[in-house]
C-alpha cells in the first residue's frame, strides 16, 4: 500500500467493511480476553437456544453480548492508543487511562452476567423442577 493511499479515506464503501473485519480478526487474534468473551458470548447464545426466550430476552441476551465485545475493543484500542503515545514507556496518567479502560469492560460484563443470571437461570432451573 502505498503513502498516499494511507493517509485518505477509503475510496470504496466495501472497503470500510473490510478493514472493520481485519480490526476484528486483529482483537480476536491478539487479545486472550477478546477470546474468552467470545466463547463465553457464545455459550451464552447457545445456552439460549435451549431456553425458550421470549424476544425481549433475545434482545437483552444479544445486547450484553455485543456490549461486551465493543467494550474490549474500545480497551484494546485505548490501550495500543496510550502504549504508542507513551512509547511503551510508564506513566502513571497512561496506567490511569488503561486501568479505566480496563475497568469499563469489566462493569459491562458484570452487568452482562447480571442480565444473563436473570434471565437464564429461572429457565435452567425449571428444567430440574
Amino acid at each position: 500500500m502505498d503513502e498516499n493511499k494511507k493517509s485518505t479515506k477509503n475510496r470504496r464503501y466495501i472497503d470500510s467493511f473490510k478493514y472493520a473485519f481485519i480490526g476484528i480478526t486483529t482483537v480476536f487474534r491478539e487479545e486472550r480476553n477478546m477470546r474468552t468473551h467470545v466463547t463465553l458470548g457464545l455459550t451464552a447464545i447457545l445456552l439460549s437456544l435451549f431456553c425458550n426466550l421470549t424476544t425481549i430476552e433475545w434482545l437483552w441476551m444479544l445486547l450484553c453480548v455485543f456490549l461486551v465485545f465493543v467494550m474490549e475493543i474500545w480497551n484494546t484500542v485505548i490501550e495500543n492508543v496510550v502504549d504508542l503515545v507513551v512509547d511503551h514507556h510508564f506513566h502513571p496518567i497512561a496506567k490511569k487511562a488503561k486501568d479505566m479502560a480496563a475497568a469499563a469492560v469489566l462493569l459491562t460484563s458484570l452487568f452482562s452476567l447480571i442480565v444473563g443470571g436473570t434471565i437464564l437461570l429461572p429457565k435452567i432451573f425449571s428444567w430440574f423442577v
